[in-house]
């Protein structure tokens, strides 16, 4: 089967927190919720979630399709650097449930609404 992936994907998991943001009146809709960060390319990445529903919206549902809301995955900070990396806006293209994995099994892709810059890339890698 040929690949459809245009951006190679890196692949150093790690933690990062992810929320709901409505654009409409700049206001974020959910707590932050930790996510584990399997893969990223320039245009996307993959998560892992051990919960989906957060303050009563559900992080895949609420931004499909949605031209006002949007996920904001934000990096943790990393060399105990206190600043956060500035956060990547994204769009959830895929839902799916690893049956096998009891502690984290909602897994989503993601597009991002601005590619990842060559800096955000570098900084995942060193992480």
């Amino acid at each position: 089967m040929k690949s459809r992936r245009t951006h190679q994907r890196i692949s150093n998991q790690q933690d990062v927190d992810v929320y709901l943001y409505n654009k409409s009146n700049d206001s974020q809709l959910t707590d932050r919720v930790t996510a584990l960060l399997l893969d990223m390319s320039r245009q996307g990445a993959g998560l892992k979630f051990s919960q989906v529903l957060i303050d009563g919206k559900h992080l895949f549902y609420a931004a499909l399709d949605s031209d006002t809301i949007f996920l904001i995955i934000v990096f943790r900070s990393t060399d105990n650097d206190p600043e956060e990396m500035t956060p990547l806006v994204a769009r959830p293209i895929w839902f799916d449930r690893d049956m096998e994995d009891s502690t984290m099994p909602f897994r989503m892709g993601v597009q991002f609404i601005a590619p990842a810059t060559p800096s955000v890339l570098s900084r995942l890698i060193r992480a």
